[in-house]
């Protein structure tokens, strides 16, 4: 028989190391004849065939050492071009029963490959929601805010305000508060939700509405306003992502991307409430949200009957970085530079923007009566930095 008839593999049984022999085998009419490393040759005149392996990957050929030995011998095809070779010169009354055992190894790889693809599949799927998530969190986020009711939120809110009093100090009561309180309200006729108002002892240049209408303005930017129609400006803007619901739309992609997040990680760890919650004064919103609330909150200094001009010159002092109006102190004015102001950092009042609040008031040459409140009271009375 030609050389190429033979096929590689390893042989076990009488007489043989345990951890079996080397050999070459080759079919020779019905028989098959087995030739090991060191130059013995077995022959097997009647041979069981049968698929092997953890997953049927060989080709075991096994036959009876016979009366005179104990045990059996067994011949493994391991390869895939030793079992092709074979089955190609296999005789006819054996070729079927290795059809059969090249099958079950087939038919048990696709099981396999399947097997993984599902493994695969199952440890992907966090990952490819929140893929999917990330791709339409702003759609996925206003279809979960447009079915929370407004109990709901104002629940939300109450959460939110305990949070915030375990990380800054809470003014509730004085001139400060008085005057957020009485601009805000004319800034909220008419609206579903409760309004609270707060003044946080804090020298950054923000502020920021809750779910629900807690809202909060960080005494260093009532300092930086030279007017109350400039802290008009920015509460008309806060009002509008409540209105609008931003916030709370932004505690929803929040909320869910760390869910999902922790899905994929495994990490289910922590208060992911309590860290959206804490983290609440420094939701950035989208460009588009951030129009809609200029827009919405222009509207409403309007319907109020307050100086619009104030959002843009305070956007506009924002975005220089205004010298802190704290009533002195230390160093020079630009060394007391506020820089950069946080508010600029969550709400980033660009040129463009700024160029757009322009346009919309371009046709307003309305005559505003000022606000009536003491403005250099509201600044001595916060607390001396």
């Amino acid at each position: 028989m030609p050389e190429t008839a033979s096929f590689a593999g390893r042989v076990f049984g009488p007489g043989l190391p345990g951890g079996g022999a080397a050999a070459a085998a080759r079919w020779q009419d019905a028989a098959l004849v087995v030739v090991v490393a060191d130059g013995r040759e077995i022959v097997a005149a009647r041979v069981r065939i049968e698929a092997s392996g953890f997953n049927a990957e060989r080709v075991r050929l096994a036959w009876s050492a016979g009366p005179e030995a104990a045990g059996d011998y067994a011949f493994f095809v391991e390869s895939a071009e030793a079992r092709a070779r074979c089955v190609a010169s296999a005789p006819e009354e054996h070729a079927a029963a290795l059809r059969a055992a090249l099958g079950a190894q087939a038919k048990t790889e696709r099981r396999f490959r399947l097997g993984w693809g599902v493994i695969g599949a199952v440890l992907l799927l966090p990952f490819l929601v929140l893929a999917g998530f990330a791709l339409n969190a702003d759609a996925l986020a206003r279809w979960v805010v447009a079915r929370i009711p407004v109990a709901q939120e104002a629940a939300l809110g109450d959460l939110t305000l305990a949070q915030t009093r375990t990380q800054m100090t809470l003014i509730e009561r004085g001139p400060a508060v008085d005057a957020v309180r009485s601009i805000g309200e004319k800034l909220t006729v008419g609206s579903p939700h409760r309004y609270r108002w707060f003044v946080a002892d804090r020298p950054d240049l923000n502020a920021f509405a809750a779910p629900g209408g807690v809202v909060v303005v960080f005494s260093g930017l009532i300092r930086a306003a030279k007017t109350p129609e400039e802290l008009a400006g920015v509460l008309a803007h806060e009002v509008a992502h409540a209105e609008l619901r931003h916030s709370l739309q932004a505690m929803a992609k929040s909320l869910g991307l760390r869910a999902l997040v922790s899905l994929a990680l495994g990490d289910f760890a922590g208060d992911r409430m309590a860290g959206a919650l804490a983290q609440l004064g420094e939701l950035k919103y989208s460009r588009d949200a951030e129009r809609e609330a200029d827009a919405e909150g222009l509207r409403r200094l309007l319907a109020a009957g307050i100086d619009p001009h104030g959002m843009v010159s305070m956007f506009a002092t924002l975005a220089r970085g205004a010298p802190a109006d704290d009533g002195g102190g230390e160093g020079t004015a630009e060394e007391r530079r506020v820089s950069p102001p946080t508010l600029l950092s969550t709400h980033p009042p660009t040129e463009e923007r700024l160029a757009s609040l322009r346009q919309m008031l371009a046709g307003e040459n309305r005559q505003f009566a000022p606000l009536s409140i003491d403005w250099a009271a509201v600044k001595a009375s916060l607390p001396a930095r």
